[in-house]
């Protein structure tokens, strides 16, 4: 019987419709504290060493199954860049990229707060979150901003464990705060090689949400795959009578 459910966060939870505005804000952040050093840095450099950036964040999070720490982004950035940011300066850019995330916000997931109360009234709800530059600390104001926090009974971000998916022990932490076992439980998320992979590898469920990002929907291992949040209630219902 299924007795517990797991989120995904970005492109589950909630859909990211500022992600190009916001990269472009990094680089104007970037840009001003480098000139208040005393160095110009053209706009291609800029673009490419926060591009860099972003290869790291790939590389590290697939390798390592963990995700660099905001920290760890911005020093690849400045290596790339390969100018002198003092101490200060590199703190004031950390901080200043982890809460941009709170200024231009993603959206809620179309059904989700509808859907999420109903889930809640028959199973144990959880987050299980790969952060990038955002970390829990900042995400969480995001749940609790839109009025969802309340919903979860555990929350699960990577920057705070040192593990991201789809490392099974993510998912195993997780079903042990939840006081369930892997047989009772089913995620729900968008990335095969994370969400659905890792999942199925910790002998949950999975469940492939398809609402935001449909790129592995072709290739998908999944037990169901859902577009609309709105269709989890009954799909999770039908799971449970299919015996996972």
């Amino acid at each position: 019987m299924l007795k517990a459910v797991t989120f995904d966060y970005w492109n589950t939870l909630f859909v990211d419709v500022h992600g190009q505005d916001r990269e472009r804000r990094r680089a104007e952040i970037l840009r001003s504290e480098l000139e208040a050093l005393g160095c110009g840095v053209p706009q291609a450099a800029l673009d490419d060493a926060l591009r860099a950036g972003f290869d790291f964040f790939d590389g590290v999070w697939i390798r390592e199954h963990r995700t660099p720490s905001c920290g760890e982004l911005v020093d690849s950035i400045i290596a790339v860049l390969g100018a002198p940011v003092p101490q200060a300066a590199r703190e004031r850019l950390v901080s200043r990229f982890e809460l941009l995330v709170l200024d231009l916000p993603p959206e809620p997931m179309p059904g989700a707060a509808y859907a999420l109360p109903a889930l809640a009234e028959r199973y144990r709800l959880a987050v299980i979150c790969d952060t990038g530059y955002s970390p829990g600390s900042v995400l969480r104001e995001l749940l609790e901003r839109n009025g969802m926090l309340a919903y979860f009974e555990y929350l699960y971000f990577s920057n705070e464990h040192g593990m991201s998916k789809p490392d099974v022990r993510v998912f195993q932490r997780t079903l042990a705060a939840l006081d369930v076992r892997a047989s009772e439980a089913a995620h729900v998320g968008d990335i095969q090689r994370t969400d659905i992979a890792g999942a199925q590898a910790a002998g949950m469920a999975a469940v492939h949400f398809i609402g935001a990002n449909n790129h592995d929907a072709g290739r998908s291992t999944a037990d169901l795959i859902v577009r609309h949040f709105e269709e989890l209630p009954v799909a999770l219902g039908g799971l449970t009578c299919a015996g996972c």
